[in-house]
């Protein structure tokens, strides 16, 4: 509990950071905000994403041990590296299956292209990559911990949520919503995931006895 405590105040602490930073960019002049759009371009944006409703998406993360994350990267990815630009023409390294693999380091970049493209849309972004990544990361390591069901339950919903927190801000960009109904592909994985999940388990036990 102690350690979900100070992962808890590190947060604070970054949001208080990005709340007096980044959240307070000055849009009200043209020059400021053809300024920020130049440093957005530079940086990158894409015109490209896969779209799944956020509240199915959280759903079948959670009912797959989390494991429907690793699809959704893929799929964002794949998405992404079709629409992606910079000003300078630079392209992203590597393919959706490696920066996939990468997920653990690709998160923070991609959930970087989101938040930039959605600012430079004028949607709401959601909180900055080192933030939602940490808790992320953080949700996940507190599953593995030798603590309490609560603390284990805690992060597993955390990391859970953070991929559909950026998911709804990307829902905000298409004109038309989202079915919340989920595709085949998408009940697939995550059935796929959890039968993973649930022989790992198994083996798990079965090697310990």
């Amino acid at each position: 509990m102690e350690r979900l405590l100070e992962m808890l105040g590190v947060l604070a602490v970054m949001y208080a950071a990005y709340a007096l930073s980044v959240k307070n960019w000055d849009y009200t002049s043209e020059a400021a905000r053809e300024k920020r759009k130049a440093e957005l371009k530079k940086h990158g944006l894409t015109n490209t994403f896969y779209f799944i409703n956020a509240r199915t998406q959280l759903v079948l993360t959670l009912a797959s041990g989390g494991t429907f994350t690793l699809y959704w990267l893929y799929q964002q990815w794949r998405a992404v590296l079709r629409g992606f630009r910079r000003a300078d023409g630079t392209p992203l390294t590597g393919g959706p299956f490696l920066r996939t693999l990468g997920g653990a380091f690709t998160f923070f970049s991609l959930v970087s292209i989101i938040n930039r493209t959605c600012e430079y849309m004028r949607r709401p972004t959601a909180w900055p990559a080192g933030l939602w990544g940490l808790v992320w990361l953080s949700g996940l390591v507190c599953v593995f911990l030798p603590a309490g069901w609560t603390v284990k339950t805690i992060g597993y919903f955390f990391f859970c949520a953070a991929p559909a927190v950026y998911q709804r801000r990307l829902n905000a960009l298409p004109k038309t919503p989202v079915p919340a109904s989920p595709k085949i592909a998408e009940l697939a994985a995550a059935a796929a995931g959890l039968i993973l999940v649930l022989a790992a388990v198994m083996a798990c036990r079965i090697l310990t006895k």
